[in-house]
């Protein structure tokens, strides 16, 4: 997708916000053991996960060995949209995503108040908003699967679903296109 924003940030303004979808709604505070496949780099779905990862400078090594609750980790990213604007939600979901495919970290709440502090937000206030907001995010979560959410990523371009799952970097380029032609916003430039 950032390859696709890069080549077309010329002629397209783009602003990335991530919305909660909870793969295991029910899933335990602690998590769940992830299947031994998962991780087995023999695996060849594995393999291939890690290698197009490499080719674009992502390592994917240290996976952890269970499936972690994703609630407050969403619960943190709804706090940084509602700070200026959400212009560091992008950065700091990136930031999480390596933190559990690169680094093996869980996202316990201690490593999300980590997070918010690496981003300049306030550790007590962050704290307070996920201990306070987490049936809100769990709320709008089953709102985006009752609107026919199934799996992640799942894509919104200026309002409107265009695909779901992961997609090479022409197939973004299109839909961007096809989005900004057809389901044009006013920019926010002035």
């Amino acid at each position: 997708m950032e390859l696709a924003m890069n080549s077309l940030k010329d002629n397209i303004e783009f602003r990335v916000r991530w919305e909660p979808f909870l793969l295991n709604p029910n899933a335990p505070a602690d998590g769940s053991p992830k299947p031994a496949t998962y991780t087995d780099p023999s695996n060849p779905r594995v393999a291939m996960l890690r290698k197009t990862g490499e080719a674009l400078g992502i390592e994917l090594y240290n996976q952890p060995k269970v499936f972690p609750s994703t609630l407050k980790a969403h619960t943190l990213l709804e706090f940084v949209k509602t700070k200026n604007g959400g212009e560091k939600q992008d950065d700091v979901a990136e930031r999480l995503f390596k933190k559990y495919f690169s680094e093996a970290d869980t996202l316990k709440e201690d490593s999300l108040l980590s997070v918010a502090k690496e981003f300049g937000f306030d550790e007590n206030e962050a704290k307070s908003f996920i201990d306070n907001q987490q049936e809100n995010v769990r709320q709008k979560a089953l709102m985006w699967s009752n609107k026919g959410i199934s799996g992640v990523p799942a894509f919104y371009m200026n309002g409107q679903k265009m695909f779901s799952g992961a997609q090479e970097p022409d197939a973004f380029k299109r839909m961007f296109e096809i989005a900004a032609e057809k389901f044009p916003l006013q920019s926010s430039k002035t």
